[in-house]
């Protein structure tokens, strides 16, 4: 009965996964800005992972590199990679490994949902229910039904911490990337418990609104300028 039930969870997740925007074998290609001037370029990769409690899983892959200019000035070798279930898109493992001028990480996070904990190469965090790391968010996103003024709740674990993030979908608009032209919706995140106009332009992201809802573009505000990803080519298994 056991194995009959197992059976039927795994059938489910196939079917539930292949009705998602994505499939394994995507590969999404950015060019890196600081304001108007290019720094380097950064990817986004999801394959099949391990099956690990019964359920199958994703593996997200996020690369981010400066070129030669950028790297006698600020170098930077980023890799993040997201192990995802394939129903839920939880989070199950989370692994980085981050290379910048002065600074470095190795960080390494499990998700026990059994046990309610997330246990990292530093500490413990309790947890109660599902939880996203801000790569898996991205795909996650990807498979909402959007609408111009809509509110989406969701819990993110970053930094050996949990957080509770609010995302509003803000309007549509055409945009013009190396990868082509898009309608996207223009999505923004934000933390619960702040008011939206405190946080206006932190982060916006435009995703395509189309059948592969495409992160087409990421702007990211910083103290030193804007962080901008735009989409310069995409694979789609």
């Amino acid at each position: 009965m056991k194995k009959l039930i197992l059976a039927i969870f795994l059938k489910l997740s196939i079917l539930s996964a292949e009705n998602y925007p994505f499939k394994s074998g995507e590969l999404l290609l950015y060019e890196v800005n600081l304001n108007i001037i290019s720094v380097g370029r950064a990817s986004l990769e999801i394959k099949d992972g391990f099956e690990s409690n019964g359920s199958n899983s994703y593996h997200i892959t996020f690369n981010m590199a400066t070129n030669k200019i950028w790297d006698t000035i600020f170098p930077i070798r980023d890799t993040v990679e997201s192990w995802i279930d394939k129903q839920h898109l939880f989070t199950q493992k989370l692994r980085k490994t981050i290379r910048e001028r002065q600074y470095s990480q190795d960080f390494l996070a499990n998700f026990d949902y059994a046990s309610e904990i997330i246990i990292t190469n530093k500490n413990s965090v309790p947890i109660r229910k599902g939880t996203r790391d801000p790569y898996s968010l991205f795909y996650y996103i990807r498979t909402l039904p959007l609408r111009i003024g809509e509110l989406f709740e969701f819990t993110i674990f970053d930094n050996y911490k949990l957080n509770s993030f609010n995302m509003i979908v803000h309007r549509k608009e055409d945009i013009n990337v190396i990868a082509g032209k898009f309608n996207c919706f223009v999505v923004e995140p934000f933390k619960e418990g702040r008011k939206l106009f405190k946080n206006k332009g932190d982060m916006k992201v435009w995703i395509s609104d189309d059948k592969n809802r495409l992160p087409v573009m990421i702007v990211s505000k910083a103290s030193f300028g804007s962080l901008v990803l735009k989409l310069v080519e995409y694979s789609i298994n």
